[in-house]
């Protein structure tokens, strides 16, 4: 707790300075603690303090606190909903359960209905989030129903506002900017059985309008999916070759999206499997299958991320992303359960053969600068199955040899 003299210096600064400080103190950004895997929490213990330095102050950095920390309440009928939402779609879980359902403080409440919902036995679950994930949260929603096609129609949505400081007598208000914010997310949840948008203020007509139209916005086709990754691909391939090693993985972690595909750390969370399930129509994909598009464009992006940690030097991350397709490879052939002739385990007729090649070559340089040759060499000569011209695979797996003895 600061002294009087701190307290009183505080004071005589000019209202808008105080401003200042309250807002850096108590900004969820600046509140927000970050994990392994691009995960992250909240913790506010350092900022509560300046609520306990004096009365003035108290109020003073508690408007601003409102201000700027939103709570919104989801009541779900899934127990699975919070472990996903955090999980999968990486949004910090302030409260649950008993906790979510006691606290008052939350701007919106969000209801998410199945027909089973209206039984009298159904149980629903709870929790509180802050506005700033609500992106995050609508969009793992998008992506569940492009993994789940049809799901949404079937699921009813009711938001209410309010307004959780004014006292009951007082007339309620929201600002039209926090309506926004708090409504204008929900245009990822597409094809809904229902949507309800009422609450104590009324929802601002010209708001709800453009909900309305965002919700009306079909998600891009597969075609489009595809040739953005595409050509997100190869705006970083251009990267590559200029050298701009970390702005090429900024636009291969773009063009991964582009495909529903999230990477977050070391983590890749794997959307709308049945989405890209069908054959395709437009130009240039004309009579193929989507899902077999996309695994060769998978397989070009890793391939090139390998070839961009090779070029940094980071053989851990290059060794973690080469064998973790590598590992998925070798259970299509049986070569993870004992060891197989490297005839054996490459899978020639695989879409992008090539690419998987590179991706063992360049995994195995990996593991021979970490030591594991004996690895190393093994994924030499898978990768000569796969490149059997490549002269540079030959050579390395020759000169292998030679330090094996």
């Amino acid at each position: 707790m600061g002294s009087q003299d701190e307290v009183m210096g505080l004071l005589s600064l000019p209202p808008e300075i105080r401003d200042q400080i309250y807002t850096i103190i108590l900004h969820p950004s600046n509140n927000r603690t970050f994990q392994q895997d691009e995960y992250t929490d909240y913790d506010y213990r350092d900022a509560l303090p300046i609520f306990r330095l004096n009365r003035q102050i108290y109020y003073e950095a508690r408007d601003i606190f409102r201000t700027l920390n939103v709570f919104i309440r989801v009541e779900t009928p899934w127990h699975e909903a919070e472990q996903h939402v955090n999980i999968v779609g990486h949004v910090p879980i302030l409260m649950q359960g008993s906790r979510a359902a006691r606290f008052k403080g939350h701007t919106l409440q969000v209801t998410i209905e199945t027909p089973a919902a209206a039984e009298p036995e159904q149980i629903t679950h709870q929790f509180i989030m802050l506005a700033d994930d609500l992106p995050a949260f609508t969009k793992a929603w998008f992506y569940w129903d492009l993994s789940h096609p049809g799901l949404n129609r079937w699921l009813s949505l009711r938001l209410f506002l309010r307004d959780p400081h004014t006292p009951e007598w007082d007339e309620k208000h929201v600002r039209r900017d926090v309506q926004k914010r708090l409504l204008l997310p929900f245009g990822d949840a597409k094809g809904l059985k229902e949507c309800t948008v009422i609450g104590d203020p009324k929802p601002q007509p010209k708001i709800l309008a453009e909900l309305r139209a965002l919700q009306a916005v079909k998600p891009p086709p597969p075609e489009h999916c595809l040739s953005e990754c595409i050509r997100l691909k190869a705006e970083g391939n251009e990267l590559l070759q200029k050298g701009q090693v970390h702005a090429a993985l900024e636009v291969y972690n773009q063009a991964w999206e582009a495909i529903h595909i999230l990477i977050r750390g070391r983590q890749r969370h794997v959307h709308a499997e049945a989405f890209f399930a069908r054959d395709l129509v437009d130009e240039p994909f004309r009579g193929k299958n989507g899902q077999l598009e996309r695994m060769n464009l998978r397989l070009q992006l890793v391939a090139n991320h390998c070839l961009a940690y090779l070029k940094l030097e980071d053989w851990e991350e290059l060794k973690f992303w080469g064998m973790r397709t590598i590992q998925l490879m070798r259970q299509a052939s049986g070569a993870n359960d004992s060891p197989v002739p490297p005839e054996d385990e490459a899978l020639l007729g695989f879409p992008s053969a090539a690419q998987v090649g590179k991706i063992y070559y360049r995994t195995a340089q990996a593991l021979e600068h970490l030591g594991e040759r004996s690895e190393a060499r093994r994924l030499l000569r898978v990768a000569q199955v796969y490149l059997p011209n490549d002269q540079t695979v030959k050579k390395n797996l020759a000169a292998l040899a030679l330090k094996l003895g």
